[in-house]
C-alpha cells in the first residue's frame, strides 16, 4: 500500500479577517492504491526558546498622583473571631494561604505614622484587594465599611489622622464564609466556590498614600479608530473645605519603541466643590498617526513582540498655586461588535483561546495554598529559573491562542499590564457565578463588583471584551433585570467594548433575556455537544456572534480530550465561529504557567493535569501541542473532513487514526477540499502551495501546485 502525503503552507500577505476560502485539489495519481495522510496546517519555522525577561517588559501601567507612599506590608496583629490574638503577614496572600484555613472573620491591626508633606493633604489607606467586607477604624473610630471582591479597597482617613501623628488602625474583615444569606448562599462574588484556596482577607498590597488636597484621582482614555480621535475623562478630587478652580493640561508620549508627532491637547478648567469630585472630558482630539500607532495583538506569533502603547500625562494647577500630576498608559485601539462579528481597529477578529481558571492554581502549595496570581512565580515577573507571567503569555501566543478569558477570578494588575505590552487579548470576567451565589440578597454587592472591576481595568487595551457573569442559567434566582443591572454597571462605566455572558450548558440564546437587545451584547453557550464529549456543534444566534465559550471539560485532563482541543476547534472554526475557547488548557498543560508540575494541584474535575514541567521539558516538540498549534494557527490550510474523521481520536490522543485514513484505487483522481483561514490583521491575500508525495512527507513528488 503506497501512501501520499499532501502538504501545504499558507502565507499571509495581509487581512481577510476570518472568512475561510476553499480550494479543491484534484490529484491525478496513476500509481498503485493510495492512502491520503495530511499532517495539518503548516506552521511557521520553529522558534528557539527566548529569554522573555529581555523583552523590555516593565509591567507598569501608570503613575499615581500621590505625593508620598508608605508601604504597610509586613507583620500585623491578627485576631480571628473567637480566638486569641496572633500575628500575620500583610499582604502575604491572605489568611488562608498563611494557614488560617478555617477562619471566616478576623481583625487586623497595626500602628501607622502619617507623613507631613508640608502642604494641605489627603491621606488614604489603600489595599490592593480585600475579600470581602472590610471595616476600617482609626484609634477605635470607624471610618467606613466596604464590601469588595478581588478589587481595591481604599479608605480616606484624612479626618481621623492629622499629618505627623501616629495612630492604630484596625481592619475587621469578613471572608466569604461570614457573608451568606439565610439559605447558605454567598452574598458576594466568590469566583469558584469549589476551590477552598481562593484568597481571603487582605492580600495583594497595603499602602498609606498621601495626596495633595486637590488632585487628579482618575482618568479614562477613550480612543476611536473609526473617527481617528482621542478623548479622555479626568476626575479631580477636592478634599478641602473650599471650592477650587483647577486648570488641566495634558501631553502624550510613546511607551515603547515608536516615535510619533502627537497632537496638542487642549487646556480645560473645572470647578470642584468642597469635599467632592468633578469629572471633565478633554477632546475629542484628532489622531492622525496611522496604523503603526495602534495597539495590535501578537498575531501571527512573533517572538519578542511588543505592542505599541502610549502615555497620557495630566498636570493639574489649582487656583491656590498647588499642583497635581498623574500618568496613565493606554493603547490606541477600538474593539467593536457589529452584527455577527467582532472587529479590532475595523478589522474582523476571531477569538481563539483559553479560559484561565486561577482557582486551580490557587491550590498549588507554594508556601501555603492561595492567591496564585500574586504569589506563584509563574504569575509574577521573571525570576531565577522561572520566566514568570511574561513566559506564560508567550506560551499562549506561541500556541497560537490569541485571547484568554480570565475566568471568574480577576487577574492582577501586573498580569494585565504584561498582556498590554505583549499583545495578548483578554476577556475580563467578573467573579459572579451561578449556583452558590445569591443574586437577590447579594444583588448590590454583585453589581458593585462589576462596576469596580470595570473602573479598575478599563484603561487596559488588552481587554477586548467584558464577560459580566459565568453560567447564570443554573441559578434559580437569575433574572433578566439582574443581568441588565450588571450590563449597565459595566457598559455605563466604559461604553467602549462589547459585553458578553458565558452561559450555561446547552444552547442558551438572547431569547433568555429578550429585552437585552443591545448591539454590543452577546451570549456564548457551553457544552453544545454534551459535557465531556467530542463534537462539532456551534450555537447560531442570528445577528449575534456565533461560537462556544466552553467545551471538552472534564475530558480536558485526558490525552484523548487534549486532541479534541485541536480537532473540535478546527471543525467549529470551519463553521465561521467568532469565539472558540476549549476548557481548560491548564488541565492538559499545567505548565503553560511556568514552573507548575502535574502533581502540584488537583483540577476541578479531579485527577491531575496531563503535562507539567515535571514530564514535559520541551512542550514544542510534543505532537499534541503541535496539533493544537496547527488548529489555532491564524493562517492555516486544513482538510476539515480528514481532521473530522479522526476527531474523536482514542484514549492515547492518536492523530490520525489508522482506520480513518482513506485509501484510493489505482489510476484514481483524488480530490480534496482544503479550507484556508486568514485570521491575521493585514491584507486579504494568502499564498497557498501544495505538494503531494508518495509514501511519506519526504517521498517522491507526484503532484504539486499553488494558487492565491
Amino acid at each position: 500500500m503506497h501512501r501520499t502525503n499532501v502538504r501545504w503552507c499558507g502565507r499571509l500577505s495581509a487581512s481577510a479577517r476570518g472568512l475561510a476560502a476553499t480550494v479543491a485539489l484534484s490529484l491525478p495519481l496513476t500509481l498503485g492504491g493510495l492512502t491520503l495522510a495530511t499532517p495539518g496546517p503548516a506552521l511557521a519555522a520553529p522558534v528557539a526558546t527566548q529569554s522573555i525577561a529581555a523583552a523590555g517588559l516593565d509591567g507598569v501601567a501608570a503613575g499615581n498622583a500621590a505625593i508620598t507612599s508608605v508601604d504597610l506590608s509586613g507583620t500585623w496583629s491578627f485576631t480571628p473571631a473567637g480566638r486569641a490574638t496572633t500575628s500575620i503577614t500583610v499582604p502575604g496572600g491572605g489568611w488562608y494561604k498563611q494557614g488560617f484555613t478555617d477562619v471566616n472573620e478576623a481583625v487586623y491591626s497595626r500602628s501607622i505614622t502619617v507623613p507631613d508633606t508640608g502642604q494641605p493633604q489627603s491621606t488614604w489607606i489603600e489595599f490592593g484587594a480585600v475579600n470581602h467586607q472590610a471595616t476600617l477604624s482609626v484609634d477605635g473610630r470607624v471610618v467606613a465599611t466596604q464590601t469588595t471582591a478581588f478589587t481595591p479597597s481604599n479608605f480616606d482617613i484624612s479626618s481621623y489622622a492629622a499629618p505627623g501623628t501616629t495612630h492604630t488602625i484596625s481592619v475587621q474583615v469578613k471572608g466569604r464564609g461570614a457573608l451568606r444569606s439565610s439559605d447558605g448562599k454567598y452574598l458576594v462574588p466568590i469566583a469558584a466556590d469549589w476551590s477552598e484556596a481562593i484568597p481571603q482577607g487582605i492580600y495583594r498590597s497595603a499602602s498609606l498614600r498621601v495626596y495633595p488636597a486637590v488632585y487628579v484621582s482618575d482618568a479614562f482614555v477613550r480612543t476611536s479608530v473609526a473617527n481617528r480621535t482621542l478623548s479622555y475623562d479626568v476626575s479631580v478630587t477636592n478634599s478641602s473645605a473650599a471650592t477650587r478652580t483647577v486648570t488641566l493640561t495634558g501631553s502624550l508620549a510613546s511607551d515603547g519603541t515608536g516615535s510619533f508627532s502627537y497632537p496638542q491637547l487642549p487646556q480645560q478648567t473645572v470647578t470642584v466643590a468642597a469635599r467632592s469630585t468633578a469629572k471633565v472630558t478633554v477632546g475629542p482630539v484628532a489622531w492622525d498617526l496611522g496604523t503603526p500607532s495602534y495597539w495590535w495583538p501578537n498575531v501571527p506569533y512573533r517572538p519578542g513582540y511588543r505592542a505599541q502603547l502610549h502615555r497620557l500625562a495630566i498636570h493639574a494647577t489649582v487656583d491656590d498655586g498647588r499642583t497635581s500630576d498623574a500618568t496613565y498608559r493606554f493603547g490606541f485601539r477600538e474593539s467593536t461588535q457589529n452584527g455577527e462579528y467582532y472587529y479590532l481597529n475595523g478589522v474582523r477578529v476571531n477569538f481563539r483561546g483559553d479560559s484561565l481558571q486561577g482557582a486551580n492554581y490557587d491550590r498549588v502549595n507554594n508556601g501555603g495554598k492561595g492567591d496564585a496570581y500574586d504569589t506563584l512565580p509563574g504569575f509574577l515577573p521573571p525570576s531565577s529559573g522561572n520566566g514568570g507571567w511574561p513566559q506564560a503569555v508567550d506560551n499562549y501566543q506561541r500556541l497560537n491562542y490569541n485571547v484568554v478569558r480570565i475566568h471568574m477570578e480577576p487577574a492582577s494588575p501586573y498580569m494585565l499590564d504584561v498582556a498590554d505590552e505583549m499583545g495578548l487579548m483578554i476577556i475580563d470576567e467578573t467573579a459572579i457565578r451561578s449556583g452558590s451565589q445569591d443574586f437577590v440578597s447579594g444583588r448590590n454587592n454583585m453589581v458593585a463588583h462589576a462596576r469596580a472591576l470595570t473602573l479598575r481595568d478599563r484603561n487596559h487595551p488588552a481587554i477586548i471584551r467584558w464577560s459580566q457573569i459565568n453560567e447564570p442559567s443554573s441559578n434559580n434566582n437569575d433574572t433578566q433585570q439582574f443581568q441588565q443591572d450588571l450590563y449597565t454597571a459595566m457598559n455605563g462605566n466604559d461604553g467602549t467594548r462589547p459585553i458578553s455572558i458565558d452561559a450555561g450548558i446547552g444552547a442558551d440564546s438572547p431569547s433568555r433575556y429578550p429585552a437585552m437587545t443591545y448591539p454590543n451584547f452577546a451570549i456564548f453557550a457551553h457544552y453544545l455537544d454534551g459535557v465531556g464529549r467530542y463534537g462539532e456543534a456551534l450555537n447560531r444566534h442570528t445577528g449575534r456572534p456565533d461560537g462556544e465559550g466552553e467545551y471538552i471539560w472534564p475530558a480536558c485532563s485526558t490525552k484523548q480530550g487534549f486532541t479534541w482541543f485541536a480537532t473540535a476547534t478546527a471543525a467549529k472554526r470551519g463553521k465561521d465561529a467568532s469565539d472558540l475557547r476549549p476548557y481548560t488548557l491548564l488541565s492538559a498543560w499545567a505548565s503553560v504557567v511556568p514552573g507548575v508540575r502535574t502533581t502540584d494541584f488537583t483540577p476541578e474535575e479531579g485527577g491531575h493535569p496531563i503535562y507539567g514541567v515535571d514530564n514535559l521539558p520541551d512542550p514544542w516538540s510534543n505532537p499534541q501541542i503541535q496539533r493544537v498549534q496547527a488548529a489555532f494557527n491564524p493562517v492555516a490550510a486544513v482538510d476539515l473532513p480528514y481532521w473530522s474523521a479522526s476527531g474523536n481520536s482514542d484514549s492515547n490522543g492518536t492523530f490520525p487514526l489508522p482506520q480513518a485514513v482513506p485509501s484510493y484505487a489505482r489510476n484514481a483522481t483524488v480530490t480534496r477540499t482544503i479550507t484556508v483561514f486568514n485570521d491575521d490583521f493585514t491584507d486579504t491575500s494568502v499564498g497557498f502551495t501544495w505538494t503531494a508525495r508518495l509514501d511519506s512527507p519526504t517521498g517522491a513528488v507526484v503532484a504539486s501546485g499553488n494558487t492565491t
